[in-house]
């Protein structure tokens, strides 16, 4: 039950494709990493619907998935167990990630047009609360691990199934709660690493959709921006 810092392992991030024709234009190409970008990050819709497809119901899932992804990677890299956790907790884990996400950094920086594809450059400040939080995780763990040791073995094996499930879910619980008003505080005095550029290729594809030539590159930038690269 002792805990350790982790390694994020990234997964994928929603991609939605924006309706074009012709060649591939700059301008609309900014506009869609754009929007998919605030409506992933920020939860701002407006321009990704007006020039998509989508519903507003599609755009929620888009950005819910986000959320739920940098939420389960916070918890991942804090050794924090969101499947155990008390429902309270897991909902403020949600909370916080959304409020962290409004402070991500990225601007479109240019945009290229070709006959066949569109060079999109985003500049991005990375988050560094991983960074901030290092000592401030390692005092949690220490704290959670001094009470494992200080539970004798023979208390533990005298415990029932079902007083043991509850004393390892206090456990995690306060673990859990401990972690969060690390987070909190960290993020109230966010600091950010140094500037990247990141580059998508834009392409039309065969049923007339934009859409970058590489999904992963949402991946690529789910993790420039949370500083997890």
């Amino acid at each position: 039950m002792k805990k350790t810092t982790g390694i994020i392992a990234a997964i994928s991030c929603a991609s939605i494709i924006l309706t074009g024709c012709g060649k591939v234009d700059a301008s609309f190409s900014k506009d869609y990493v754009d929007s998919v970008l605030d409506a992933s990050y920020k939860a701002d819709f407006d321009q990704y619907i007006s020039s998509s497809d989508s519903s507003e119901e599609e755009a929620q899932e888009m950005y819910d998935g986000t959320v739920s992804y940098y939420a389960e990677s916070i918890a991942y890299y804090c050794d924090v167990d969101l499947e155990i956790v008390d429902q309270e907790i897991y909902d403020q884990y949600i909370t916080f990630t959304e409020d962290l996400l409004k402070k991500a950094k990225y601007t479109i920086s240019t945009a290229e047009s070709g006959d066949d594809s569109c060079y999109v450059t985003i500049s991005i400040k990375p988050i560094d609360i991983f960074t901030q939080m290092d000592t401030s995780i390692q005092t949690c763990i220490d704290e959670y691990n001094a009470v494992v040791d200080s539970t004798s073995e023979e208390t533990l094996m005298n415990m029932s199934d079902e007083e043991y499930e509850s004393f390892e879910l206090q456990l995690e619980n306060d673990y859990a709660s401990s972690v969060l008003g690390e987070l909190k505080a960290c993020s109230e005095n966010l600091t950010y690493k140094d500037n990247i550029d990141f580059t998508m290729q834009i392409i039309i594809d065969d049923e007339g959709r934009y859409s970058p030539n590489n999904e992963e590159d949402w991946n690529t930038i789910d993790d420039y921006v949370m500083g997890i690269y």
